[in-house]
């Protein structure tokens, strides 16, 4: 590893079953990640392919080569604020929080339109490579946050499953020694990671950690001084297990810092939407530059949070959707440049919609029926599958028309499987896919 300061990124955590097993797994996990820094060096940090590809698919990509991403709206996202239903009974609902018709985005083809802050991913609508799933949710899920978080991400309804849903695909998939770096989660933790066997590499704020130095303070020296205290290992196992996580954490941080085209002061991150926390913007700019390393990793979760939105929901609610609208186009820029766009498929989540009255806070609260959002180069874009059915109202909430276990179905279908076993299905795939 060169000498040089570290950058305001860190790359902590695993995602283990349970919590004992993440304290147990630490050693292997930095055994593992070296193994992967180092085979990642071999093929070059930062290098781009040289090809470019349009909005539209070139071709099929070897399943080995696909990746998934997984955005998360935590907090509950305003489906109907979203994708505007055409029904007159929209603004019947919603006086205060109802959009102006001619700030809306028309959806070629739909009787709906999308939330104005959304206009950048209308290219990708007419492209044929996006498609909307509404009235998705899980059955029995709950309206509390924890609850039904723990249902939607191990995509088990009824009791959750300790593991998640992509957790459970990661063990299904293994092959040989575990790789940390095949999943990653970009600003927390994922529960649907979790896996039995699998262990999943948490990058958290990249904004909020540094190797925190006093002014004119040699950090290279201190950097040799951290890796000095890597060896002789001791005889304690926690001792030492904490001992060789430090070599290969650093090189991590080496490698993840590559990826993420800002400078060291950590400038690139902004300082974010929503007190200072990370922005889809910034997180899918850092997924799209792993993507770009090509180091296997097959799964990226980029989580954020604020759409939890009771009361003064509409500048709120425009400024969430504005970061992930932003967001998601300089994504989808970044990988066409990349020349990775086909190899990526993207899935929006939220725990649960909200309820089709709006409050009295001039906001809405927590619902059932939801909304997902899917993108990809086989993806039977320009529909809307499903409904936000407002006529139709179950106890005041949106009806759950769709298992959000089909979105997951097409999800994994896309990585090549196994489907069905992880799911408890079959499940209808919805006509998503060509």
């Amino acid at each position: 590893m060169s000498n040089k300061p570290l950058s305001r990124r860190t790359f902590i955590g695993a995602a283990g079953a349970t919590a004992g097993a993440v304290a147990v797994g630490r050693g292997v996990w930095a055994t593992m990640l070296s193994d992967s820094v180092e085979q990642s060096a071999l093929i070059g940090i930062g290098s781009a392919p040289s090809t470019t590809t349009t909005l539209a698919s070139s071709g099929a990509v070897p399943y080995g080569d696909r990746i998934l991403v997984v955005l998360e709206m935590a907090g509950g996202n305003d489906a109907i604020n979203t994708l505007v239903p055409g029904s007159g009974l929209y603004k019947d609902a919603r006086r205060e929080l109802a959009l102006p018709s001619n700030e809306l985005v028309r959806l070629a083809g739909t009787d709906y339109t999308l939330h104005p802050a959304l206009a950048p991913l209308a290219p990708h609508w007419d492209a044929g490579s996006m498609a909307a799933v509404a009235g998705v949710g899980l059955m029995e899920q709950s309206r509390s946050h924890f609850k039904a978080m723990d249902t939607w991400w191990s995509g088990s309804p009824g009791t959750p499953s300790q593991t998640g849903w992509l957790g459970r695909w990661l063990d299904a998939t293994l092959e040989g020694p575990n790789d940390p770096l095949r999943a990653i989660a970009l600003g927390g933790g994922s529960r649907a990671l979790v896996g039995e066997r699998t262990l999943a590499t948490v990058v958290r704020n990249p904004a909020n950690f540094s190797l925190k130095t006093f002014p004119n303070m040699d950090t290279d020296a201190l950097i040799k001084a951290f890796l000095a205290t890597a060896e002789p290992l001791a005889m304690s196992p926690e001792l030492a297990a904490a001992q060789e996580a430090i070599p290969a954490t650093l090189e991590a941080v080496e490698l993840l810092a590559s990826v993420s085209g800002g400078d060291d002061d950590g400038a690139m991150f902004g300082s974010g939407s929503q007190g200072g926390a990370m922005t889809a913007t910034d997180l899918l700019q850092t997924a799209a530059g792993i993507i770009t390393l090509g180091i296997g990793t097959r799964g990226i979760t980029v989580g954020i949070s604020g759409f939890d939105t009771h009361a003064d929901q509409l500048p709120r609610h425009h400024e969430l959707l504005a970061d992930v609208g932003t967001g998601l186009a300089a994504f989808f820029e970044r990988l066409a440049a990349d020349g990775n766009l086909d190899k990526v498929m993207v899935v929006t989540t939220s725990e649960f919609g909200r309820r089709i009255q709006e409050n009295g806070s001039y906001g809405t609260d927590h619902g059932t029926g939801g909304l997902q959002f899917v993108f990809g180069p086989e993806v039977v874009g320009g529909q809307v599958v499903g409904d936000l059915n407002l006529a139709n109202p179950v106890d005041g909430d949106l009806p759950i028309l769709i298992d959000t276990r089909s979105v997951y179905s097409v999800a994994l279908d896309w990585l090549g499987g196994p489907t069905d076993e992880i799911l408890a299905g079959p499940h209808d795939r919805l006509g998503l896919v060509a």
